[in-house]
């Protein structure tokens, strides 16, 4: 299941990380979530992108491996939940 869309939001942080960006799905036995801040709407669109990419490719277990560099200098980043709901059940 792909992402829903990403909300992006300013915030009210003066000193360094601007805008949020997040993105949840959840439902019984079934959790995902991605959060971002970081100091443009770029920053925060660049890591909705990389999410969209990673889970497009059945990659989402590398996301962090995958960041560009200078990363953590623009943002802070947490995600969760679970990524294969149906892996390991039985019909």
């Amino acid at each position: 299941m792909l992402v829903r869309r990403f909300k992006f939001k300013r915030n009210g942080d003066k000193d360094g990380f601007h805008w949020t960006a997040e993105s949840e799905i959840e439902r019984p036995g079934f959790y995902r979530g991605f959060h971002a801040v970081g100091k443009t709407r770029a920053d925060v669109k660049e890591f909705a992108a990389l999410v969209r990419y990673c889970e497009r490719t059945g990659k989402l277990e590398r996301l962090s491996e995958m960041h560009p560099p200078g990363w953590e200098k623009r943002m802070q980043t947490t995600w969760g939940g679970n990524w294969y709901p149906n892996h390991g059940r039985t019909n």
